[in-house]
């Protein structure tokens, strides 16, 4: 079965624009900060972005477009790629024929392990590529937007002392933020899939993935915290954030995979 889904996937034209909008975006906000750069030069390194700042999880580019698309927009992205495809597939019949071929739990499963694979193998790539093109651009740069020439007195204010130790170590960090952002991603494609699993209703899936994402964005726990490297904020805004989002996630996705599996077994 999971072979025969990945092959789907490859044939359907909505899957193909949104994977490829996945790896095209933060290239292209790599474009727009490129931009910036070439106007202020490449002449002196004290003035030319380290690679880690320029690389998207660390959002600096002019507007966040890349961000606003990519990050605020994402259960749009991860129900368009894969999750809301049993909402057509409870509507043409195909849902039943598949279940009386297979084990009903394998194939809740199955759907649920794709649904964090596909968009973490995607951001994955993506993210990789971009911070590989930010090293060779930008190699040799310093400039953490002005914040490097304030990280002497950064180091005697406690709740800086994360910042300054990312700061120290921009690429372990960037690496680390990116697997942490992958994770994050593939957890939430899990959530939107158990979100289908429960309501099969474009007009209902979409709001309820979009509002729970934007409130756990938004919210004073922002799932942000633990998403973005070279902020502010320290250990103890990141730790609660990571807790709320890990267990509204995991609470949504038990909710929908037991409630599925009990109602097709009853």
């Amino acid at each position: 079965m999971f072979n025969f889904e990945i092959s789907k996937l490859l044939k359907n034209w909505r899957f193909i624009f949104f994977a490829t909008l996945i790896i095209l975006v933060p290239e292209i906000d790599l474009l727009i900060q490129l931009k910036s750069q070439i106007e202020a030069g490449f002449d002196t390194a004290k003035f030319i972005l380290n690679p880690a700042e320029v690389s998207f999880l660390a959002s600096n580019s002019i507007g966040h477009y890349g961000q606003m698309v990519l990050i605020w927009l994402l259960p749009l992205i991860l129900l368009n790629l894969y999750t809301d495809h049993q909402v057509s597939e409870v509507k043409n019949g195909y849902l039943n024929a598949t279940l009386i071929r297979n084990s009903r739990k394998k194939f809740y499963q199955t759907k649920l392990a794709l649904s964090a694979i596909i968009p973490a193998f995607l951001v994955l790539l993506s993210l990789v590529i971009n911070f590989l093109i930010a090293l060779l651009i930008w190699h040799g740069g310093k400039d953490f937007s002005g914040m490097e020439d304030e990280l002497q007195q950064l180091k005697i204010i406690k709740p800086f002392q994360l910042l300054v130790l990312q700061m120290e170590h921009p690429y372990s960090t960037v690496v680390i933020y990116i697997f942490i952002f992958t994770l994050s991603v593939a957890i939430f494609g899990m959530v939107t899939q158990a979100i289908v699993f429960m309501f099969p209703n474009y007009y209902i899936a979409y709001p309820f993935a979009f509002l729970l994402w934007i409130i756990q964005v938004m919210s004073p726990y922002s799932s942000t915290y633990f998403m973005q490297p070279f902020i502010e904020y320290g250990l103890r805004s990141i730790i609660p954030a990571a807790i709320v989002y890990l267990s509204s996630s995991l609470i949504v996705i038990g909710i929908g995979y037991f409630r599925q599996v009990r109602a097709d077994v009853l």
